[in-house]
């Protein structure tokens, strides 16, 4: 996911950069701007999940900055860091449909609470949305004609194998085939001969396998690429199913003792 922390004042933006840790959070890009100009510029050209902003900015303000994500970036949530306890502002961000208003200055603790909060909501809005979007999509298809079970779990197998950098849930995979989960798993068993859980983590693997290969990229970097925002998670599983950790199969030349 990436991040935007919009405010005028640096040494607050990279306060919270270093007081909290964003990586483990899921975040694996983090932008920042310090002025309502600098933030479009980045909204323009960045598909940003979360942005945190303050009220009072040079030119526009944050709640400003929100209405103009309304408009052209609706799909990027919103939390208002401020030194205003004021309930005009407050009901502005209702309004605006912030996730938080914060009030500074805000412990790291509580912080990383808020964000924590915060990645939990655009995950289950992303899963709602993917079963929206695939439900149409299967809607329009099944009113021309029926599709079988088989092609039903092979373009569930391809919108896996093509995101797993993303959240990625039995339910919500079977929600967009049209399926109950254990029937989409029976299924997905027969003709894969792996269940669902099963074959995204056996694609995670490979994928990892090889991305760890290319030395530009770190761990955390590549566990972000293959869905894992624990790093302590994406090694463990590594390790798992290849005998070694991430860091060991790149001290070894990214080679392995067996192929999986």
């Amino acid at each position: 996911m990436k991040l935007l922390i919009v405010d005028d004042e640096p040494i607050s933006i990279q306060g919270v950069m270093n007081g909290v840790n964003l990586r483990q959070l899921g975040f694996q890009e983090v932008f920042s701007a310090n002025s309502y100009t600098e933030a479009v510029e980045i909204l323009s050209n960045e598909t940003i999940d979360l942005a945190v902003c303050d009220i009072e900015m040079p030119d526009e303000s944050g709640i400003e900055l929100i209405e103009w994500m309304g408009e052209h970036s609706p799909k990027t949530e919103s939390i208002i860091l401020s030194c205003h306890d004021e309930f005009d502002y407050a009901r502005q961000a209702v309004r605006l449909k912030c996730l938080e208003y914060v009030l500074k200055p805000v412990r790291y603790e509580v912080l990383t609470e808020v964000l924590e909060r915060a990645v939990k909501t655009i995950q289950e809005r992303r899963q709602k949305d993917i079963m929206t979007e695939y439900g149409q999509t299967y809607i329009d298809s099944f009113c021309k004609q029926e599709a079988d079970e088989t092609d039903s779990v092979e373009k569930v197998a391809n919108y896996i194998d093509t995101h797993l950098d993303s959240d990625l849930s039995v339910s919500a995979l079977a929600g967009m085939a049209f399926l109950s989960a254990d029937h989409l798993t029976r299924s997905f068993k027969k003709r894969y001969g792996k269940t669902v859980s099963e074959y995204i983590m056996s694609k995670r693997m490979q994928l990892a396998r090889e991305l760890l290969r290319d030395s530009r990229l770190t761990i955390t970097m590549v566990a972000g690429k293959v869905g894992f925002s624990s790093y302590s998670h994406f090694t463990g599983q590594f390790k798992k199913c290849f005998g070694m950790t991430p860091r060991e199969f790149q001290k070894c030349g990214g080679k392995i003792h067996y192929e999986e």
